[in-house]
């Protein structure tokens, strides 16, 4: 009797570590977000593992390698003093896309005679990129611009009052000890953790904060005001330019939802500070209207859904493109 069941539990371990291999390899294939570092540099919060491997068939199909400082770009690339310095999120990470059709790689086509650096890196929003703005510029030396990509201009007080008091916390990072070996080589266990803590979170309700728009006005525009200050002051003696892509969405009846989101006082904050602002809305609106594309979402999402896509990468590097050549005349 013992002996059955010793025989049963070595098979049925067996047959789960073989089921786990072959997990992990379709995960590999299918969508391995990789594993991630604390950047030492605190050029950015974190960077990828050097020449990662990401895969993604769940947003987009795509299959790339990152440099050997952990970043989207071709190991060709030098980072060393570029002409220009790319910052931003995940839609700037562009993990989504084909390393040839992310913005950088479009802009290099553009802009031939410049160099082109991209470190975007997923969760870095609009604060954690003004956090860390002064450290890249110490690391990379850019000469000439630096872009910033975010997808809101309705920024919280609080997280710039965090900025501006250096007080903003780091994107956390596994890079030792048995979670980091699991993420590295084991990527079946953490697609399967994120999806139960997704499962998790599911039914979470959001807290909606009403806020009364005309009181807090004023107080909007001196925290705003400061810390996009400090944003200039921290970019040193390149140009300094912000780059918005509003999200994208259809109705019911195939017509493009307008945000209503009205630019020209972020755009005066920015102007007021001699940073450069560029408004991809109308591009966007533009492209829908006399295509049907929209700029985010792929084939394997909701309509207009998730992260920048092939079209909404090439605009956004044509109107990098327009204004460079446009200020280097």
């Amino acid at each position: 009797m013992k002996i059955k069941m010793i025989k049963k539990i070595i098979s049925t371990g067996i047959a789960a570590v073989v089921s786990l291999v072959w997990l992990c390899a379709f995960v590999f294939i299918y969508g391995f977000s990789g594993v991630h570092i604390k950047n030492d540099s605190n050029a950015t919060d974190y960077k990828w593992y050097s020449h990662q491997f990401k895969s993604t068939m769940t947003e987009g199909f795509a299959w790339n390698s990152f440099d050997s400082n952990g970043f989207n770009n071709p190991d060709t690339v030098d980072s060393n003093e570029p002409d220009i310095l790319l910052m931003g999120s995940s839609h700037m990470e562009a993990v989504n896309v084909d390393q040839t059709e992310n913005t950088a790689a479009l802009v290099r086509n553009e802009l031939p005679s410049f160099s082109i650096y991209n470190i975007g890196v997923s969760g870095h929003t609009i604060y954690q990129c003004a956090k860390n703005l002064k450290y890249a510029v110490k690391e990379y030396s850019p000469k000439k611009y630096i872009f910033i990509e975010t997808d809101s201009i309705n920024l919280e007080n609080e997280l710039m009052q965090n900025v501006i008091e250096e007080k903003l916390p780091d994107i956390p990072s596994y890079d030792s000890g048995a979670v980091f070996y699991v993420q590295r080589y084991c990527p079946a266990v953490k697609s399967i953790y994120k999806q139960l803590s997704d499962w998790r979170s599911s039914d979470n309700k959001v807290n909606i904060k009403v806020t009364n728009d005309e009181v807090d006005a004023e107080d909007d525009t001196e925290i705003l005001m400061e810390f996009l200050q400090k944003m200039k002051e921290d970019a040193g003696t390149c140009r300094l330019v912000i780059i918005y892509h509003p999200k994208t969405a259809i109705d019911e009846n195939g017509c493009l939802l307008k945000k209503n989101k009205d630019t020209c006082h972020f755009s005066e904050i920015c102007e007021k500070n001699d940073i450069g602002f560029i408004d991809m809305t109308d591009s966007f609106e533009k492209l829908y209207n006399n295509e049907h594309i929209l700029a985010h979402g792929f084939c394997n999402t909701a309509i207009g859904e998730g992260h920048l896509n092939k079209y909404g990468h090439k605009l956004i590097a044509e109107k990098i493109s327009e204004l460079v050549t446009e200020e280097q005349k």
